[in-house]
């Protein structure tokens, strides 16, 4: 039995096949690449003549005074006390400084003084389309220049943890406040602060760099979308005391400087929707080839066939005695 194979179509079938399994590698190497450049960028130079502006793309904040004036007013009435807590502290410049900042699309740098038991940083409004680049360094002050650098901490944070983390500094005086460790991790979000993204907390370093890049804006709204949508600016704290998380450096009790210099470069961002799309089309694929192939061999051989073939029986019958020609009398 003659069968003409589909050669071509399964060339065919097997190149889209191969172009689906390798498409997200592929697509993963612009991210690859783009790591080299952040090394590259981790030795902290940036570009002074087009750096950012102050109070245009990025502003400054700093948490300073001492929480310790706490009033106590108990009530006998009912056999129990009512506690009247009063926090009394002092906050430094532009800490509610919520104006609007431009996006950030240029190199910056910053030297300033961070005191002991404070938290100083920058406010940013990151955005896509771009990688930044962070480079912190703290430094011993003159009076104490004999002393190696401080190990402090550095986070990378949202609005919405922001102001978690300025309560965790109100309340830091707080003898209680170590029950808040009783709260499991995954319900910790709802009462404390946590880094951008989970990860970027750096703690008791004395310099640290580090990259992000964001897939959209990040904004937030209200509970099933009713309230306006607000942009969640991001916050760079060098942190000099010892706040909630049990992984912190306690406060280094000395003041020190800390120099951040934030290099951004392009990035190329794909749309979310292709991921789905190339793992929908592989796995889409992976079922339709059987039945490709199958519909392929069924069809196969079927038909008046080519020029060459015109009059070629694919399966030649056998000639029975009946049929054969009667043998020559001699």
């Amino acid at each position: 039995m003659c069968v003409r194979r589909p050669d071509l179509a399964r060339k065919n079938l097997s190149l889209m096949l191969f172009l689906l399994i390798i498409a997200p590698i592929l697509l993963s190497l612009p991210s690859a690449f783009s790591i080299t450049g952040v090394e590259a960028a981790s030795n902290c130079t940036y570009d002074s003549q087009q750096a950012a502006k102050w109070h245009k793309e990025v502003s400054s904040f700093n948490l300073t005074g001492a929480s310790d004036n706490i009033i106590f007013n108990e009530n006998d009435d009912d056999g129990g006390f009512q506690e009247d807590l009063m926090w009394g502290g002092s906050f430094g410049d532009n800490i509610y400084n919520n104006s609007e900042l431009d996006a950030l699309r240029t190199d910056f740098h910053a030297s300033f003084e961070v005191k002991n038991d404070t938290a100083s940083g920058l406010r940013l409004n990151l955005t896509p389309g771009y990688r930044y680049t962070f480079c912190v360094v703290t430094h011993s002050e003159n009076s104490s220049n004999y002393l190696e650098a401080p190990m402090v901490d550095f986070y990378l944070i949202k609005k919405y943890d922001w102001d978690f983390y300025r309560n965790d500094y109100e309340m830091r005086v707080w003898e209680g406040r170590d029950m808040l460790n009783m709260i499991p991790p995954e319900w910790r979000d709802i009462s404390a602060w946590m880094p951008y993204r989970d990860v970027h907390a750096y703690e008791g370093e004395k310099a640290t760099d580090f990259a992000v890049s964001l897939d959209s804006d990040e904004v937030s709204g209200g509970f099933f979308g009713f309230a306006e949508v607000e942009t969640q600016w991001m916050y760079l704290i060098v942190d000099g005391w010892d706040n909630m998380r049990d992984s912190d450096t306690p406060a280094p009790h000395r003041n020190f400087s800390v120099d951040i210099t934030i290099m951004t470069e392009d990035r190329l961002t794909l749309p979310n929707f292709t991921v789905a799309l190339v793992c929908g089309g592989l796995f889409v694929m992976l079922i339709a080839a059987p039945i490709i192939l199958h519909s392929r061999y069924q069809r196969a051989g079927v038909g008046s066939g080519s020029e060459g073939d015109q009059g070629v029986d694919l399966m030649p019958m056998l000639e029975t005695e009946a049929t054969k020609p009667p043998p020559p009398i001699n």
